[in-house]
């Protein structure tokens, strides 16, 4: 993606176990998905096992809202 010329913004945060967060960290971080919408053309939704979850259906509905392009991928590979 990166040799056609796109640039692939991806929400970047510490995802360790047992890591709490404050309701004030939550919203910076949902600021921070919702500007990247904003300046995308586009959201890829990664869809595995038919699952999105709560936060990820809000930033569709931002996106839609906003007017971007949303593409999805399901994993259709089955894992043993």
């Amino acid at each position: 993606m990166a040799l056609e010329g796109n640039c692939i913004l991806t929400p970047v945060y510490p995802v360790l176990e047992n890591y709490e967060r404050t309701d004030e960290q939550l919203m910076k971080l949902k600021e921070e998905h919702f500007k990247r919408i904003e300046l995308s053309d586009a959201i890829l939704v990664v869809n595995i096992n038919n699952y999105i979850g709560d936060s990820t259906n809000s930033e569709i509905e931002y996106a839609k809202k906003i007017g971007k392009e949303i593409i999805y991928y399901t994993d259709l590979i089955k894992y043993n």
